[in-house]
């Protein structure tokens, strides 16, 4: 691992899958109710919030020239585009050719939203709202090598934040494009671009106790997350993307398990830090084992009780299976290909 890898990520990146993967087999009844309608989004969010504060601590503090770009657009893109066009393709060929529709492709224009990247379905909603965040994150870099990123974030955030309540006021809704959900990435890179001295301040013997305790706080707190528990005990919840306690509680989890303030030094444990290397197969693929096993209890195969330890059990080998012997090599083999194609136009 680099000097500047963050352990606790890894675990963090696993909690925000399984925190997915929970809220879709609630909503499939393998599960609670509560855990459902809405919860999943929150662990979507935390991706969005992860994602920009390693864009930022990544990436501010290098030069933006032709080469880093380039470094850049590939690293990102033989990291996403693999799998999700590996998905996608087989979403289209099965709508194509069998006129069968997996993860709610139910038309043509939802498998060219999927192709084109333009609005995916189903779980593939994410991954175009990522990558549009990556061609915004390039202004940011710009910014931060002027010395003006905060500055920037805190302009783009207020424009961005007033706009979508001002169109939630006038009863204009947004779908999961990035336009939703940008103040979660720019709250992340946020945190990102000032990580090192804030690091210091938290491991400092004057901060560290009480950031632990405001670790606990957090952890305890998070009963009230799910917005159907707030629903259950009539507090009343906005859109996934405005509502303040939705938005606050994935961001809190970010910001414990960035400094890793207290109980948050589990995401450190190796069970969630491998749950972290196949998170991305296992948000990707688990919805297919989540359709199989919902198929299984309708034809009284398995029962509800089975459900979930079936799903996260099928779900977490498929997964690891993708991630070792499908995701890892096709990054390894494209970022090859790109490199021996740097040195021969060097070369010429």
């Amino acid at each position: 691992m680099g000097s500047n890898h963050l352990s606790a990520l890894d675990g963090l990146r696993g909690f925000a899958a399984l925190v997915v993967l929970i809220a879709h087999c609630a909503a499939f009844g393998f599960l609670p109710e509560f855990l459902g309608k809405g919860f999943g989004q929150m662990g979507v969010m935390l991706f969005f919030g992860l994602s920009g504060f390693l864009m930022a601590y990544l990436y501010c503090s290098r030069t933006l020239d032709r080469e880093s770009l380039r470094e850049y657009a590939i690293n990102r893109a033989t990291r996403v585009l693999p799998l999700y066009y590996a998905i996608a393709s087989l979403v289209a060929l099965a709508f194509i050719l069998f006129d069968v529709s997996l993860l709610k492709a139910f038309t043509w224009r939802d498998v060219a939203g999927n192709m084109l990247l333009l609005k995916g379905s189903s779980v593939l909603w994410t991954i175009p709202v990522e990558l549009h965040f990556y061609v915004v994150f390039v202004g940011l870099w710009y910014a931060a090598n002027q010395r003006r990123f905060l500055l920037c974030a805190a302009i783009l955030g207020a424009a961005h934040f007033t706009a979508l309540v001002g169109l939630y006021l006038i009863g204009l809704r947004y779908g999961p494009v990035l336009f939703s959900w940008l103040h979660l990435f720019l709250f992340g890179s946020a945190i990102g671009a000032c990580y090192e001295p804030l690091r210091r301040k938290a491991e400092s013997a004057q901060w560290k106790g009480p950031l632990a305790v405001f670790g606990w706080l957090v952890l305890l707190a998070a009963v009230l997350a799910p917005p159907q528990v707030r629903r259950n005990v009539q507090i009343e919840t906005l859109v996934n993307y405005l509502d303040p306690i939705t938005l606050a509680f994935p961001m809190l989890f970010l910001v414990c398990a960035v400094f890793v303030l207290g109980p948050f030094a589990l995401f450190r444990h190796p069970v969630m830090r491998w749950y972290g290397a196949i998170s991305y197969s296992l948000y990707l693929t688990h919805a297919f084992v989540i359709d199989a096993a919902t198929a299984l209890v309708e034809r009284g195969v398995i029962s509800h009780l089975v459900g979930l330890p079936l799903v996260l059990g099928v779900a977490s080998l498929i997964a690891a299976a993708s991630f070792y012997w499908f995701e890892k090599p096709a990054q390894k083999k494209l970022r090859a290909y790109f490199s021996r194609r740097e040195r021969r136009a060097s070369f010429a």
